[in-house]
């Protein structure tokens, strides 16, 4: 308590884990899968993920202990690469073309 953060070192390897697939070409239903065929429960002890809770668990700054900050910062650059949203030369939202992953990951 007293507003520190501590460490369970397996959920520390869960979210390592997690890093990794999607850095490695892993898209979020992937390690949605992943995570379901090897019976690893959510952050709040369902049995199923979903895409939005690796999403955010892949945006939040608190893992940066967890995984560093170069591998935090490579899956945010990552996570926008991947991002299908462009913009027009206004500024105003639009969808762009679609990202294909790498086809190199296997479960």
């Amino acid at each position: 308590s007293g507003g520190t953060l501590e460490v369970n070192k397996d959920e520390a390897n869960i979210v390592s884990m997690i890093f990794d697939f999607y850095m490695a070409g892993a898209s979020l239903g992937k390690v949605v899968d992943m995570l379901h065929s090897k019976q690893i429960s959510s952050p709040t002890g369902k049995l199923k993920w979903t895409r939005a809770t690796v999403d955010h668990l892949l945006s939040n700054g608190k893992y940066v202990a967890v995984v560093g900050l170069e591998k935090f910062l490579d899956v945010q650059f990552e996570k926008a690469a991947r991002c299908n949203i462009g913009y027009d030369k206004d500024g105003a939202p639009r969808k762009d073309t679609r990202y294909v992953s790498p086809a190199v990951v296997q479960i």
